[in-house]
């Protein structure tokens, strides 16, 4: 597999169950905290590092099967600020 492609799923898991963890087990400012500045890294790359990060996010939502995580993965491009600054 694509180094490229291993970095996003790991990203991705990793994301995706902080965000669907309960308030209760990890502290959302703490959450903020950990993940902002690697969506900060991402948000830095020109617009078509962009659009092939959030290819490979939608990948990674098409082979998610679990349907609450696959929606918290579609909704990942958005969170991270990946979709519309050009």
């Amino acid at each position: 597999m694509d180094v490229n492609k291993v970095l996003v799923r790991a990203f991705v898991s990793v994301v995706v169950s902080i965000d669907l963890t309960d308030d209760e087990d990890i502290d959302p400012d703490i959450a903020t905290d950990i993940l902002e500045p690697t969506a900060a890294l991402f948000r830095d790359l020109s617009e078509v590092g962009r659009r092939e990060v959030t290819s490979l996010i939608l990948e990674c939502a098409e082979l998610e099967e679990n349907p609450e995580r696959q929606r918290a993965i579609l909704g990942l491009p958005e969170a991270i600020g990946l979709l519309g600054e050009g």
